[in-house]
């Protein structure tokens, strides 16, 4: 693939990302409360991650009709096609519904097994990240890097659960790797998140059983900002829901061994 064609679809997905931001933005900024449209009380949707994935996926249909397309609510929409869309109209959910401000868009596109582009946009921060394969991470405009810590006693760590029921690997987690770090955090956003590491923010980022939608974006912005990404066993990430570090790549190797430990103990 010629490299115009990745920065036409990097294009396209700002366009949408900052279209779906606004129309969260009218919605954080609402009085009216957020009911969740989910039945299950555990799995929070609301109608502005609806409303958002729609105006996504209406705008990718209408201009790449081929594509396939991956989004957390609708699931995948399968064209054969060896592009696939990757869309989190709604990364925070429970953040926007208690008015703060860490949530954001991510859109994605995946060319067979590679991601090349990724658009992160969290509205009421208005930070925008962006990355193209092979052309390095950015934050409104403006090139990112991974931070230069060597020393896990130095770190600032992210962290959440993702996906995953099983609450108690989180918590292993963090009594494994809290006491080895200056910090160890969770912002509700797996987008932004990943985007911390990215910008030199947090040194790395380690969660269980994430959605591809979740951190398709975040998972090229690191390694474009020259940071690494592995799952807990040192492999690469695949579209299946993933245990994942996402680091500066200077602590990557410790990280895996003391997430290992902790998990294996």
């Amino acid at each position: 693939m010629k490299e115009y064609e990745w920065n036409e679809y990097k294009d396209h997905a700002i366009e949408i990302a900052k279209k779906a931001g606004s129309l969260l933005l009218d919605g954080f900024s609402s009085t009216t409360s957020i009911s969740n449209q989910s039945s299950d009380p555990r799995h929070l949707v609301t109608r502005f991650d609806l409303e958002s994935e729609k105006l996504i996926i209406d705008s990718i249909r209408k201009k790449y009709p081929e594509h396939n397309i991956l989004s957390e609510e609708t699931g995948f929409i399968n064209n054969q096609s060896h592009y696939t869309w990757i869309v989190d109209p709604l990364d925070g959910t429970r953040n926007f519904v208690s008015k703060n401000p860490f949530f954001s868009v991510s859109i994605a596109l995946l060319y067979k097994r590679d991601i090349v582009v990724g658009v992160i946009y969290a509205p009421v921060l208005d930070e925008l990240y962006t990355t193209e394969k092979g052309k390095g991470a950015f934050l409104n405009g403006h090139r990112v890097s991974v931070s230069e810590v060597r020393d896990i006693k130095k770190s600032f760590i992210v962290s959440c659960e993702g996906s995953d029921k099983r609450i108690t690997r989180s918590v292993r987690l963090f009594q494994g790797i809290r006491p080895l770090v200056i910090d160890m955090r969770k912002l509700g956003s797996a987008a932004i998140e990943s985007a911390w590491v990215a910008s030199g923010r947090a040194e790395a980022y380690v969660v269980t059983k994430i959605n591809p939608w979740d951190i398709a974006a975040g998972i090229l912005l690191v390694e474009e900002a020259g940071g690494r990404v592995t799952d807990f066993r040192g492999k690469k990430w695949n579209l299946k829901r993933s245990d994942l570090i996402l680091s500066n790549g200077k602590i990557h190797e410790l990280l895996l061994s003391i997430v290992n430990r902790t998990l294996n103990e």
